[in-house]
């Protein structure tokens, strides 16, 4: 390699750092127009891949409206990665988790065929990807309530755990939601507490014992968990959309309607603020049961 290259190659690199970092600011407009420039540069042509992948990140996080030009952008990059296979999980990464949040879980046939593909000789370099892979696909068959397609999935996940320890206990948490929203109520409570030893006074871990409560019966508890959960200052509108939904559920189980209806009203305004899919389809369902809104 050349001293010219050599210094090309080094700012490149750091041209890319630099992208990166911006992203991590949500500076998206930034990065959008940064990689535009460089990718119309032919000198980085070999860093096409990556500088789609922070264009198709940058415009996924931009909102909602750019979710299509995300998806565009991540194609492409996957297409231009061609043999880079560290890269290519690191997209295919990317695609599942937008894929995930739209509760899409049909898209998923091609991602893992391309998955297993490039997982095949088993470089570390890919199989770091494999549990947040595995992770998103579960996400996306939760959102559409396929629980036990789910709970295999959640498993498959991890399994990949040990190149990735730091999604055990995202994958380990859900696994609790789909055992308990199947009705395994037994395994639910197993998975749970495995996640709460890796991550204890979590709001969603909170959350989530507050369904368990509610499940078995224990309203007490439930309605305590809700209020701990609530008060977390962690809480994000995600988990308010659980906890108000749960703490609608007791209130009708304690035969309080008017007061569940509008808790049930509180969650799904939080489940559409964080575009919180089985919370909007659950909390819609739960509030047919009343009349017109509690004035």
């Amino acid at each position: 390699m050349g001293m010219n290259e050599g210094r090309d190659r080094g700012v490149a690199t750091d041209l890319i750092a630099q992208i990166d970092r911006a992203h991590k600011r949500g500076e998206h407009g930034r990065v959008i127009f940064s990689c535009d420039q460089l990718l119309a540069d032919s000198a980085y042509e070999p860093h096409r891949a990556i500088l789609l992948f922070w264009k198709g990140m940058s415009h996924f996080k931009a909102g909602p409206a750019w979710r299509g030009q995300a998806i565009s952008c991540l194609r492409e990059g996957l297409a231009a990665a061609s043999k880079d296979r560290p890269t290519k999980a690191r997209i295919l990464v990317a695609l599942a988790m937008i894929y995930a949040y739209m509760g899409d879980y049909i898209t998923f046939d091609k991602l893992v065929k391309e998955w297993e593909r490039i997982s095949r000789d088993k470089n570390p370099a890919v199989l770091r990807w494999g549990a947040m892979f595995w992770y998103n696909y579960g996400c996306a068959l939760d959102n559409a309530c396929r629980y036990a397609e789910a709970i295999a999935v959640y498993q498959k996940a991890l399994t990949f755990c040990q190149w990735a320890e730091d999604m055990r206990c995202n994958v380990l948490h859900n696994l609790s939601g789909a055992f308990l929203y199947s009705g395994d109520l037994p395994q639910a409570l197993a998975t749970m507490e495995q996640a709460e030893a890796l991550n204890k006074n979590d709001p969603t871990s909170l959350s989530r014992r507050a369904e368990y409560a509610l499940a078995v019966g224990d309203f007490t508890s439930a309605q305590q968990y809700v209020a701990e959960a609530l008060l977390h200052p962690a809480i994000d509108n995600f988990t308010r959309g659980d906890a108000y939904y749960t703490w609608a559920q007791i209130l009708l189980a304690l035969d309080r309607p008017q007061e569940a209806q509008e808790k049930a009203l509180q969650a799904l305004d939080y489940a559409i603020r964080s575009v919180h899919l089985p919370c909007i389809h659950k909390t819609n369902i739960f509030l047919q049961q009343f009349g017109s809104p509690v004035q």
